[in-house]
């Protein structure tokens, strides 16, 4: 999934679901179904947990069908709007003078002692549970606000042997919980910084607790967002901003970890394809080898040209203000000599700015093509970067297109 359908569904978690509810998502249709709806009144816990299978599988189903789930999503909820108070009462107290309040009071203070909130360690619960309840299952962990930072600390309170059954998280817009963790904790969420996508947006006034210097659970994806004057849409993913193929736009770094993990993404799907084909027909056909290998040539080209995009985006902004530039400087000087100039005909100030060197070919037609020409170029780069990608689409399409058995195995898998 791109960065816009992982949105998609982390927002799911603020519906109304039941138990057997499909989950869709635009352009990938049904990637599963509400198997558990947890609900604890306790700790004001809303979470949703989502298996990919045709049919629901509760904690009250055999083991051996829980045995049969492969992929597991959790989905925790954020805070129930103050707004909401006269409907939702005790949802609104739990979230916020239980758990928001005297979590930020912490993260913001460091005062009070490490005293975690029950919602906290109920989601930790949750997870942990799920872990034993579906035992062969990796599992993704989707949430935002009070949910990420519910996330954040549910992740770092597992142990070393479920670490490795944490497929990825994508946690959004919540405050940093890095300081309410124990020593044990922090390294556990140093172990899988690697999978874990920790979204801000910095124009939210959610996100508090980050910044230069200080540590946090997850790579930092730095939103490079719009302000759109409203804080509760802000707040809500109002000022993400995607690029043509759906990632959300962010800075060098959050680019570079994006990449790595589109890329992972599809290099372990990819393996697992390759044993799913081997245990069909032991060794691989020549085919299924083709298939393979253009599927992780495509993969390895989309991750390179994502890595890159942050200084394809940047440069682009570099020529295009150059190019700005220029006109302003051409105009800015005519004007300088017109008013200094007063006595003087057009023709008779350009040519005391000509004496001086100051042309309108050195100062704006020049400069405009120098930057026009890097602008044409870096826009083949990307241009040339596309065909690849539609050429190695092309064939493997082609590929499926010319051989129905494989493209049965590829769908069934």
């Amino acid at each position: 999934m791109n960065d816009k359908q992982r949105v998609e569904y982390a927002n799911w978690e603020y519906s109304n679901l039941e138990q057997g509810d499909p989950i869709t998502i635009k352009g990938k249709g049904e990637v599963g179904k509400v198997s558990q709806v947890i609900n604890k009144k306790a700790t004001g816990e809303q979470s949703y947990i989502i298996t990919n299978t045709e049919k629901s599988v509760s904690s009250n189903a055999s083991l051996a069908e829980r045995e049969k789930v492969t992929e597991v999503t959790i989905l925790y909820r954020g805070s129930t709007g103050i707004d909401q108070w006269k409907k939702e009462p005790l949802d609104v107290w739990k979230d916020w003078l239980e758990n928001d309040i005297p979590s930020a009071t912490q993260i913001l203070t460091h005062t009070g002692g490490r005293v975690v909130a029950p919602q906290l360690k109920s989601a930790a619960n949750t997870l942990k549970n799920s872990l034993k309840m579906y035992p062969n299952a990796k599992h993704y962990v989707y949430a935002h606000s009070l949910g990420s930072m519910t996330a954040q600390y549910a992740l770092s309170d597992i142990n070393e042997k479920d670490a490795s059954r944490i497929g990825g998280a994508y946690l959004y817009e919540g405050p940093n919980a890095y300081s309410l963790l124990t020593p044990e904790q922090k390294k556990m969420a140093e172990a899988l910084r690697g999978k874990i996508y920790n979204y801000v947006d910095f124009k939210d006034p959610v996100t508090i607790g980050y910044g230069a210097y200080k540590e946090n659970v997850g790579q930092l994806i730095a939103v490079d967002s719009k302000d759109i004057n409203d804080i509760g849409k802000q707040h809500m993913w109002g000022g993400y901003q995607y690029d043509k193929e759906g990632n959300v736009l962010t800075d060098a770094k959050g680019y570079a970890a994006l990449a790595k993990n589109n890329t992972r993404e599809k290099l372990d799907g990819l393996e697992d394809l390759k044993k799913i084909f081997a245990k069909s027909g032991g060794n691989l056909s020549g085919s299924e080898k083709i298939f393979l290998d253009a599927a992780e040539a495509l993969a390895l080209t989309q991750g390179m040209k994502m890595t890159i995009q942050y200084d394809m985006n940047e440069l682009q902004k570099t020529y295009k203000k150059a190019i700005d530039n220029a006109d302003d400087l051409w105009r800015d000087t005519l004007k300088d000599a017109r008013t200094i100039g007063t006595s003087l005909s057009e023709s008779e100030r350009l040519d005391a700015l000509a004496s001086g060197g100051a042309t309108e070919a050195s100062i704006r037609t020049k400069p405009k093509a120098k930057y026009q020409k890097k602008l044409t170029k870096l826009t083949a780069i990307q241009k040339e970067y596309d065909e690849l990608t539609n050429n190695i689409k092309h064939a493997i399409a082609e590929q499926l297109q010319n051989d129905q058995e494989l493209a049965q195995q590829i769908g069934s898998a």
